[in-house]
């Protein structure tokens, strides 16, 4: 017995320091955790087309600043459309990076076209140059709408997609396309 609960704290410890360096990441897991966001960083400029029964209903320009925080792991994003004939004047404003807690990347948003405020999760594709991004928000009426959105990376110039996903079947349905164009 005694041997035991001899044995037991240096088992405990072999297994705390198990368990720590399990979990450390390398500083190439950390660059690569914050590369799409170092990608995203600067001034944007946005072609926007609107979509309604998956054909294109409107179009709006507008522009996207994104500003990365001193340490280069979170970004806030600032994002207006001007009016126009069809549309009043459009804000957004979002902060993103990885979350270590979370184990993925989380977006915050809100803007004068939403109720709530949105919380996205998402997930880097480094072959392909995308991120996908996942939401869930309520409608005001008790029920919760599912979003998927994509933005690929192409250079100086992105693809934001928006898709809302059908709430019978969860077949997806266009809303919303950006293409952004980084400013020189």
């Amino acid at each position: 017995m005694r041997k035991l609960l001899t044995l037991i704290p240096a088992l405990l410890a072999s297994a705390l320091l198990t368990l720590g360096t399990a979990h450390a990441e390398t500083e190439a897991d950390l660059a690569a955790r914050y590369k799409p966001l170092q990608m995203e960083a600067g001034t944007w400029d946005a072609d926007v087309t609107f979509f309604e029964n998956e054909k294109p209903s409107g179009t709006g320009k507008g522009v996207q600043v994104n500003t990365l925080l001193a340490n280069g792991h979170w970004m806030v994003n600032d994002f207006r459309i001007p009016a126009t004939d069809r549309f009043p004047p459009y804000q957004g404003h979002g902060v993103w990076g990885w979350d270590p807690v979370a184990k993925t990347y989380v977006n915050t948003w809100v803007d004068t076209n939403d109720r709530t405020v949105r919380i996205d999760y998402g997930f880097w594709h480094e072959p392909q140059q995308t991120m996908v991004w996942s939401s869930k928000q309520s409608d005001g009426e008790g029920h919760f709408v599912d979003y998927r959105m994509t933005e690929e990376f192409k250079g100086d110039t992105r693809i934001f997609t928006v898709h809302q996903l059908t709430m019978v079947t969860a077949r997806p349905y266009l809303l919303l396309r950006i293409v952004f164009t980084r400013r020189a």
